[in-house]
């Protein structure tokens, strides 16, 4: 009697369950591949910028960190809002997404253009603190911009106790043409658009135009919104 009562049991989950569709299933991993990336992406800029901050908190001329803390917020926003998408991805629920997509290229493009503000407005700032604390000499920033240091002579003052030639105009060691200015503050220094801190929010705009194919791709083949169970049953895989 329990074997019989166990088939019938089983055959009514094996209708429940939906046929197998593999475009579906390969169209939604690659989806869920390029939200790991951009989510892989977006926890490593929230450490950078928290390091720099930490970093430059004591520093009341680093302005720049105003800017850097604004991007740590819309970087932490996106976050979280990547994390509703995967959800709303494997449960494919198709007015939810609609929604979200609007609200995902919203927060990308505020990201982006938070960036895009910080970099052309201190655009040299994370090369010269990556090269100071890898120890990296400073000496093109210095002559180029006319700076010394990070935040000035004293950052070589305190460690080596001498200045380098290209701390000074046309490296004549002369007290009045050293260059007092720190690199890291130097602003409204010509730079291009295209900067490598922009990454994340490329592959996030990448992520939003799949996310509308993938929505206009339910709603062509009328795909139901999945239950738990279902998603259980199908072990999540597919």
């Amino acid at each position: 009697m329990e074997q019989g009562q166990e088939e019938p049991e089983q055959e009514e989950q094996e209708e429940d369950r939906p046929p197998l569709n593999w475009n579906l299933i390969v169209f939604r991993w690659s989806i869920l591949l390029l939200f790991c990336v951009c989510f892989f992406f977006n926890i490593s800029d929230s450490v950078y910028h928290v390091a720099v901050i930490s970093y430059y908190s004591a520093c009341e001329e680093c302005e720049f960190t105003y800017y850097e803390s604004l991007v740590l917020a819309a970087t932490l926003f996106v976050t979280g809002i990547l994390l509703l998408g995967v959800y709303l991805v494997l449960m494919q629920m198709k007015r939810a997404l609609r929604v979200y997509n609007m609200v995902m290229f919203l927060s990308s493009w505020l990201q982006m253009l938070l960036i895009l503000v910080m970099t052309q407005r201190y655009p040299i700032a994370h090369n010269v603190h990556y090269r100071w604390l890898n120890q990296k000499s400073l000496e093109y920033y210095e002559k180029k911009y006319d700076c010394c240091g990070v935040l000035g002579p004293d950052d070589y003052l305190l460690t080596s106790g001498t200045l380098p030639s290209s701390c000074f105009k046309s490296e004549s060691y002369l007290t009045k043409d050293l260059h007092y200015k720190g690199c890291l503050n130097r602003d409204a220094v010509s730079t291009s658009l295209l900067r490598y801190e922009l990454l994340t929010s490329l592959f996030q705009m990448l992520l939003v135009g799949a996310l509308i194919a993938y929505y206009l791709y339910l709603k062509k083949i009328l795909a139901p919104v999945r239950s738990f169970r279902i998603l259980w049953q199908s072990r999540i895989i597919f």
